[in-house]
């Protein structure tokens, strides 16, 4: 069984994708962040290859403020790691160069919150920025129009918080259908074979902030 770290906010997602077989891990509550964050996984979690990094082994300590928020909010991707690189804490940096793994700069601290994954080398995004970053680094890229996503305590969230690729799958926290780059999103996954899982089609389509998919059994 595969396990999720992922935000308790929602129960109704949580019951979704354990009837998909995952294994739930609530996600820690950190008094550090602001509160619409406080519970977000990308926030506070990365996981790249074997190697899971949390904010408790991390070198800096996180804050509430921009940047201080963003320790590990990157993207891993075609072993290439997207971060705004003066942010992300030594212990992710000090790993890739040890694993060989291509740091990437970018301006977007909220680097995995923008990205989301629909394939091994295909991203999402309304940030041009990572966009052309991806780009240059040869993955493909749908850049889509930024907003249409739920984030309470903010005008809106992003779609990389809104949902999460596994296996082929692509998984999203509410309906994404009701987004006006729903059917550019739908090609886009089709060209990869990747199949849209919608969880909860009753509710707006949210940033809860993505789950993170342990490689290894918890």
């Amino acid at each position: 069984m595969k396990s999720l770290i992922i935000s308790g906010l929602y129960p109704c997602f949580c019951r979704e994708l354990a009837r998909y077989g995952y294994n739930i891990i609530l996600s820690k509550k950190i008094e550090e962040f602001a509160e619409p964050e406080q519970l977000h996984a990308d926030m506070q979690a990365l996981q790249i290859n074997d190697r899971l990094f949390t904010l408790e082994n991390c070198a800096k300590k996180a804050g509430e403020k921009y940047p201080e928020n963003v320790l590990l909010n990157c993207l891993f991707i075609g072993n290439t790691l997207y971060g705004r690189l003066d942010s992300v804490d030594d212990t992710v940096l000090d790993y890739c160069r040890e694993e060989n793994i291509k740091l990437v700069n970018v301006n977007q601290g909220y680097t995995r919150c923008s990205s989301l994954q629909v394939a091994e080398n295909a991203v999402i995004t309304a940030d041009k920025g990572i966009a052309k970053a991806l780009e240059n680094n040869g993955a493909e890229v749908l850049l889509i129009s930024p907003g249409n996503i739920a984030l309470k305590g903010y005008d809106y969230g992003f779609i990389g918080g809104a949902g999460f690729y596994d296996n082929g799958k692509v998984f999203f926290f509410g309906n994404i259908k009701n987004h006006p780059d729903y059917d550019k999103i739908r090609q886009f996954c089709s060209l990869y074979n990747s199949d849209i899982e919608i969880l909860y089609q009753d509710m707006p389509l949210t940033d809860i902030g993505s789950a993170v998919v342990l490689s290894n059994n918890i």
